[in-house]
């Protein structure tokens, strides 16, 4: 059973980039993954960051690297960057969106990972996502069919302080009154779906909508509309509530539903805590779509049930949606990366990891480009 994983992130901690390069690797080999797409979240570029302490400003050159190693079976999804610009002259953020987009789409990258509609980013930026500060960026990638995966909200009982554990309190996600509510998350991306009716659109983690099959259904109205079945906390829990709704559901949208498992180059500590940190979503997710209602698997000490798929949608989410929908990777702009390595090293500090890595890509990037290119 060969799978596209859609879904997957490249976080730094403590992991070299040609170290992470090994990680991955066995990953796919365990789960059998033919192809991968490399998701960046450039989240520290947000003015007034607070809140995200995984991402850096080195991610969407990260993910192109992934790309580069991982070719011809890798793609990579670039992220907005908002640094240094004005977010009160809304005609330039505007400008300097649609150049952004327009740019990774020339050097490489195919498609775009949006954080904006997660509580504390949207929080911050101020701008709702219909608003038409994203309309030229928004009205490109739906006029040229670039793709685009969002996430949107989170689940809905990080909006009760008394269900959100002191462990998600500490990572900002108990969404108070000064955030928007779970609801108007979706009557957001519903209203820019109003506005781009034919953008190739995906939401990830079932856009947290399992909890509310109205809304799901509407937004599944419009006809390039996905929905990725990444983990999202309960969401999996909440179709196991009503399974026989949720299996016609995912036997009727087949067509436009994918397999991505959130993982990333997880640190590796000994063998066991690495298995089985890299084992959790992989597991949860093909077990849920291949085995039968009588077959039973446990996950964070909870028992689930396959969902009884029929053959043809296990093999459209697990790898023929994303083959046809990406197609042939686009061909990437080796010296345009080689330029941005070369000015990053100019400003990180010299003994830290981001300049190793820095490193790294920018020999890497000119090997792989000249065909030389080998890791061990």
């Amino acid at each position: 059973m060969k799978v596209f994983d859609g879904h997957l992130h490249t976080f730094r901690f403590k992991v070299s980039m040609r170290e992470s390069i090994d990680l991955f690797k066995r990953q796919f080999e365990r789960f059998n993954v033919e192809k991968m797409t490399f998701l960046a979240l450039p989240c520290d570029a947000c003015p007034g960051r607070v809140e995200f302490d995984q991402t850096d400003l080195l991610d969407n050159i990260r993910v192109m690297y992934f790309k580069a190693v991982f070719a011809p079976n890798a793609y990579a999804y670039a992220g907005l960057e908002y640094k240094d610009l004005d977010t009160k002259d809304k005609k330039a953020v505007a400008a300097d969106l649609l150049r952004q987009v327009k740019e990774y789409k020339a050097r490489g990258y195919d498609g775009m990972k949006m954080y904006e509609g997660h509580p504390n980013h949207r929080k911050l930026l101020g701008y709702p996502l219909y608003d038409e500060i994203f309309d030229p960026y928004f009205d490109y990638c739906e006029k040229t069919g670039f793709p685009i995966i969002m996430h949107l909200a989170n689940p809905a009982y990080m909006w009760e302080e008394d269900k959100v554990s002191d462990y998600w309190k500490a990572r900002g996600c108990f969404f108070d009154e000064s955030y928007l509510t779970f609801a108007q998350f979706h009557e957001e991306i519903l209203k820019r779906m109003e506005k781009n009716p034919k953008l190739n659109f995906t939401l990830a983690h079932w856009g947290y909508m399992t909890y509310d099959k109205a809304t799901i259904e509407k937004f599944m109205s419009f006809e390039n509309t996905v929905l990725d079945v990444c983990p999202g906390h309960d969401n999996f829990s909440n179709i196991a509530e009503d399974m026989d709704y949720w299996r016609a559901f995912i036997e009727k949208y087949s067509d436009r539903i994918v397999y991505g498992t959130d993982s990333y180059n997880f640190e590796y500590d000994n063998e066991e805590n690495w298995l089985l940190a890299t084992g959790r979503r992989p597991l949860l997710v093909q077990n849920s779509l291949t085995m039968g209602l009588d077959e039973q698997f446990e996950y964070l000490n909870l028992t689930f049930t396959g969902l009884s798929l029929s053959q043809k949608a296990q093999d459209n989410i697990l790898y023929d949606n994303l083959d046809r929908m990406l197609g042939k990777p686009n061909a990437i702009d080796f010296d345009y990366f080689i330029k941005k390595c070369e000015k990053l090293l100019e400003t990180v500090d010299e003994n830290s990891l981001d300049r190793y890595n820095l490193w790294c890509m920018k020999h890497d990037f000119k090997s792989i480009k000249e065909g030389t290119f080998t890791f061990r």
